[in-house]
């Protein structure tokens, strides 16, 4: 009796003790706005010790543990919140405010300028299905980005993207980050050419007209950034036959790694068989492509790729030279072209915090030229890295660091053999180029979200440093609907061949602003932007000849050259996707206005560019038949008429081309044979057979002007597309949304 009197008295002693050394925690989970949450679970990390909010979000629990301790809360649709605290014997009493989870109702998005296409993001406006499946974009990337996206225009006669006033070459192209150097097979003159790359080599792309990103520069107006595909998921062959090209591709899957082959032949002689063209052609245009990529991933954050695209290509035309009176001229092209690049990307910490991703590449091109009796040789070649690395906070917030430096080098021959003053011209020239850039986007609160950046650029051409800062802003005004905002400062290089003559050319550069409004709820996008954008520094020419304007995209710059050009640009953008009215239906609306000036290059006077029109509308609708399986998609395209030069008249550029209109078709069926997938195409341009005048040239003593036209009336392209593979499995780019 004695034994147990002593063994409960030492019992209620260590209870005592235990109970004098514990702490109570007490307090209240909030949400954002100060609401309680209840049933927030509420611990130590760990032990045992914890308890669950009760319906106003109080809680309360005790523990024996000591000292410095990580007290986490968790709570469905909201960032779990963790808390480092000083246990002490006593009460402790917190109030904790927890938030939302990002997700793209409640959070805000940085869109001011960007509309992106990528597989990673919920709202996606382009797929590279979309791109194949839209009449009038022959599947070309970029054609087809003008047709679905507003802020560009398509000059028929012109290579190239022309974004919200800015040339051609003011726009960038990349693939994972990399500048392409030679984006667009080599043009013949007012005969516009395709990409040089197909549509299911990228996953996904963004299309930036304005205010964007610090990590990429170079570029005056637009960004167009290709992400390409990640590891193949099943092996097999796939043929391509149209009336314009036959290829065959092969893909081996193995593992972690995959690899993949393609050969592609152009031939445009059956194309042209269907339809008379307006060109007489000495060559029809004849190329020859080659492919291969290989992916490998050997972990979960562990990503390389590797693609070598190698094209050969020939073609010969007559045209007639504005030079000569418009007498026709031969031009002949032979073309060499070569892209390498790899990327590696890994996740540096378990949490995937930290992201490295790096990438180099290499580019060659060579352009063997003929108009007439001279020959030009071009060359170019592009080495390059890239290395960025992103640190990932709490709340959605991160940093990113990264640098990219280039080595570029041209050359250009001139041999005017057969011409009255017979000579002979050699020129080149090197560019080492570096950058550094640095850039966060932060979240201010959950409606409320930003982007800084800034990037330092250096050019042994340009032979100076410049610093671009960018910024922009974003704002929920609702849960479908937010407003944004960007703007900086943008640097490019002058056109290479202008220093072939002038050494002292600076940087050009232009200022950005942008202010977007936008609305997406059930399957319904509605955009409208206005931007605003001003040129300074641009290169202007003083032509040996006083008065004398060539506009000629093939001319080589002669005279006196400085940097004292300039310009703006300014306008609305409006666009609109509806997926939901419509069963199996999707309609694309975009309009664009665009006011813009500028003097620079040899034009004479401030005045609209020859390239800008003012009003652009493209209509695209698709509609899906599941029985039998097949897409049907018409565009229609407006495009007011641009300004041309007529020596005639004593006003510079006043007069206007007629406006074009084009209404095309595209139908596709899907079968299969033994098993294996079939898609039969036929892509019809111009259905409607109207007149498109792209712009007139006239003779020197200004007596003819010629009408430049379409290359063809009409096109029309019919073709199948076969998938073999052991899974038959319909491959996810071909299935209805």
């Amino acid at each position: 009796m004695k034994t147990l009197t002593n063994l409960l008295a030492l019992f209620f002693i260590l209870i005592t003790i235990h109970a004098v050394g514990q702490t109570t925690l007490k307090g209240k989970v909030l949400d954002e706005k100060g609401k309680g949450l209840p049933g927030a679970n509420v611990s130590l990390k760990g032990s045992y010790d914890g308890a669950t909010a009760d319906a106003d979000g109080n809680f309360q629990f005790k523990t024996s543990e000591k000292n410095e301790q990580i007290l986490i809360v968790t709570f469905v649709g909201y960032e779990t919140h963790n808390q480092t605290i000083n246990l002490k014997n006593g009460l402790m009493e917190l109030s904790i405010k927890m938030r939302e989870t990002a997700n793209e109702l409640n959070t805000v998005t940085v869109t001011a300028g960007t509309f992106e296409a990528s597989d990673e993001k919920k709202t996606t406006l382009i797929k590279p299905l979309d791109i194949v499946t839209t009449a009038g974009g022959a599947a070309d990337i970029t054609q087809t980005m003008i047709l679905l996206t507003p802020g560009s225009q398509r000059n028929g006669e012109s290579t190239g993207l022309f974004v919200r006033g800015g040339s051609a070459q003011e726009s960038k192209i990349l693939i994972d980050g990399l500048t392409v150097q030679n984006a667009y097979n080599t043009p013949s003159p007012d005969v516009a050419s395709r990409s040089r790359f197909a549509p299911f080599q990228f996953k996904g792309s963004a299309f930036s007209t304005g205010g964007y990103s610090a990590q990429y520069g170079q570029a005056l107006s637009a960004v167009l950034q290709m992400n390409t595909t990640d590891l193949a998921t099943e092996s097999g062959y796939v043929v391509n036959l149209n009336l314009a090209q036959a290829s065959v591709g092969y893909t081996q899957l193995s593992d972690n790694h995959s690899i993949n082959g393609t050969v592609a032949y152009n031939n445009l002689t059956p194309l042209f068989a269907v339809y008379p063209q307006n060109i007489d052609w000495l060559k029809i245009p004849e190329q020859i492509n080659v492919s291969t990529s290989y992916r490998l991933k050997p972990s979960a954050g562990e990503n390389f790729k590797a693609d070598i695209i190698y094209g050969k290509s020939i073609s010969g035309m007559m045209f007639k030279n504005p030079d000569d009176n418009n007498k026709l001229t031969e031009f002949g092209i032979k073309n060499d072209n070569l892209l390498i690049t790899s990327t590696y990307q890994k996740a540096l910490d378990k949490e995937a915090l930290w992201i490295l991703k790096s990438g180099a590449s290499y580019s060659y091109n060579l352009d063997d030229l003929r108009a007439g009796s001279i020959k030009l040789g071009k060359t170019e070649q592009r080495s390059q890295f890239r290395s960025t690395i992103t640190r990932s906070f709490e709340g959605n917030n991160n940093l990113l660091l990264g640098m990219e430096g280039h080595s570029a080098n041209y050359g250009l021959t001139v041999d005017t053999t057969g011409q009255i003053e017979s000579k002979k011209y050699n020129y080149s020239l090197t560019d080492n180029y570096g950058a550094l850039f640095s850039e966060s986007e932060f979240y201010i609160t959950r409606k409320l979200a930003g982007r800084i950046g800034i990037r330092g650029e250096y050019s042994s051409l340009a032979s100076g440093f410049n610093f671009a800062p960018r910024f922009s802003l974003a704002y929920k005004t609702g849960q479908y609907s937010q407003v944004s905002m960007a703007g900086g400062k943008f640097y490019q290089t002058p056109d290479y061949q202008y220093y072939y003559r002038n050494k002292n050319l600076q940087y050009e550069n232009a200022t950005h602003a942008v202010l977007n409004y936008q609305f997406i709820r059930n399957k319904r996008t509605f955009r409208v932007e206005g931007y605003y954008k001003n040129y300074d520094n641009l290169v202007r020419e003083y032509p040996v000849k006083q008065g004398y304007f060539d506009e000629s995209t093939q001319r080589f710059p002669n005279g006196k050259t400085d940097n004292s050009g300039y310009g703006y640009a300014q306008g609305v953008d409006v666009f609109f996707r509806d997926s939901k009215t419509v069963k199996n239906g999707d309609l694309w609306v975009n309009y664009s206005y665009c006011d813009s000036k500028r003097l620079f290059g040899n034009y004479l006077s401030e005045t609209q560019p020859t390239f800008v029109s003012n009003h652009n509308l493209n209509v695209v609708y698709k509609h899906f038949i599941a029985k039998p399986m097949m897409t049907v998609s018409a565009t229609y395209s407006y495009t007011s008429g641009r300004p041309y030069y007529n020596p005639n008249t004593p006003n510079f550029l006043s007069e206007r081309t007629p406006d074009v209109h084009n209404t095309s078709l595209w139908v596709n069926y899907l079968t299969n044979i033994k098993g294996n997938f079939m898609v039969i195409y036929l892509s019809v341009d111009n259905i409607l057979g109207t007149e498109r005048i792209y712009n007139y040239r006239y003779s020197d003593d200004g007596k003819t002007r010629t009408s430049i036209t379409p290359a063809a009336n009409r096109m029309i392209l019919i073709g199948t597309y076969i998938t073999i593979s052991k899974k038959k499995v319909l491959p996810e780019d071909m299935r209805k949304d």
